[in-house]
């Protein structure tokens, strides 16, 4: 047995009980390291700097390290992440039932792998589009896993390699469709009070095809963490496929700013137009 396989096995078998204490230590030593707390500040100042100057900004990065520490402990235990509460399921169903298909929006943030599999057990499961790559028999142990949680109950991984026309006859056939819309693109958009280039997939999907658009949030309350579909975005009543894609950040830019430290990797997911505009200069 390889050392990955052995150290996701021990993973695995952590008694949950432990896990906080797991954590904790997972994200002390993490701290310890300069270039951890560094990046942690980066990816935090990338989300807070122009939208909370105010926020102590190593405060919120101690809490990215932890959150960070805390997904990669989850996802060996997903009893803890297929089965989250979710509210506004009947958004979603509603939306189905009209056969028009639906295009779930998501981006990377809190518990969004446990979304998928938490609505699906409560009749809602989708094809959750992903990058070739975490299909592929040799992609990594943790990658594998993290796939096969967001693909549970009943839900499916599919391949962004189907293309554009693959999404578009699963939503014309009435299915629901998990797109996440924080994937580095060409579109030039305004997101965190940044200028930024994002995805524009989702809202040109379900423009195309008529699919309403609900918009999955991962938010936290008193009673713990809670996956929230918000009401469907029928295209036919926006404009334009822009206003659309603005209208869908603007709710994950609102959940987001609440819970920075809970955002996967921010600096990875989107690209930058002022780092190109530096690298012209």
């Amino acid at each position: 047995m390889n050392v990955e396989r052995l150290v996701a096995r021990l993973r695995a078998a952590t008694p949950v009980a432990l896990l906080p204490a797991v954590v904790a230590l997972r994200s002390w030593v993490d701290w310890r390291r300069p270039a951890v707390r560094e990046d942690a500040r980066a990816q935090m100042r990338f989300l807070l700097e122009h939208t909370r100057p105010d926020a102590d900004l190593d405060e919120v990065a101690r809490a990215y390290v932890r959150y960070q520490a805390r997904r990669g402990e989850l996802r060996w235990h997903p009893e803890l992440l297929t089965s989250l509460r979710v509210e506004g399921i009947e958004h979603l169903l509603d939306a189905r039932d009209r056969g028009r298909g639906v295009v779930l929006n998501f981006v990377h943030h809190g518990y969004y792998d446990g979304g998928f599999p938490s609505i699906a057990r409560l009749g809602g499961p989708a094809h959750v589009v992903v990058h070739p790559y975490m299909l592929e028999p040799d992609a990594p142990l943790w990658l594998q896993q993290h796939v096969r949680i967001g693909s549970a109950n009943g839900g499916t991984a599919t391949s962004a390699a189907v293309g554009t026309e693959g999404l578009a006859d699963l939503l014309r056939r009435g299915d629901t469709v998990a797109i996440a819309s924080d994937v580095a693109g060409r579109t030039p958009l305004r997101f965190v009070g940044r200028e930024v280039r994002g995805s524009f997939g989702a809202a040109r999907l379900a423009t195309d095809t008529g699919a309403a658009v609900v918009v999955m949030t991962s938010e936290e309350d008193a009673e713990g963490p809670v996956i929230r579909l918000h009401e469907p975005i029928d295209p036919a009543r926006v404009d334009s496929p822009r206003e659309l894609l603005e209208r869908m950040l603007a709710i994950h830019e609102s959940v987001l700013l609440r819970w920075p430290e809970a955002t996967d990797l921010p600096l990875s997911r989107w690209g930058s137009l002022d780092e190109e505009r530096v690298g012209r200069a």
